[in-house]
């Protein structure tokens, strides 16, 4: 199994296969992380990092996280004074992509 990383000063784009892949989250400064999941694909209720504001003196590491469904994540970190939408109005948001049996 691999484990995929978020690193939340380098946001990327993160395709997992469901059943092989893991994730976790790194929270590398201070700042507000959201996500919607309508496709329940960590669980229902998600298991994901919850949406909120994170203050860290340094990189901090959330997971590791297990996919349970097929679908799209979409997900963001943006400055502690900036509102955080997780589709990318404010700042450019991302997506976990999960595919697999």
């Amino acid at each position: 199994m691999a484990t995929k990383h978020i690193n939340t000063n380098n946001l990327q784009n993160v395709s997992m296969n469901r059943n092989q892949d893991k994730l976790d989250i790194t929270i590398d400064a201070s700042c507000n992380w959201c996500y919607s999941d309508p496709d329940s694909v960590f669980g229902n209720p998600s298991t994901l990092l919850p949406c909120n504001t994170y203050y860290v003196s340094g990189p901090t590491t959330y997971g590791t996280l297990s996919a349970v469904n097929n679908g799209t994540v979409y997900f963001n970190a943006v400055n502690v004074d900036t509102e955080c939408d997780p589709e990318g109005i404010i700042d450019t948001g991302h997506t976990i992509t999960v595919t697999g049996n």
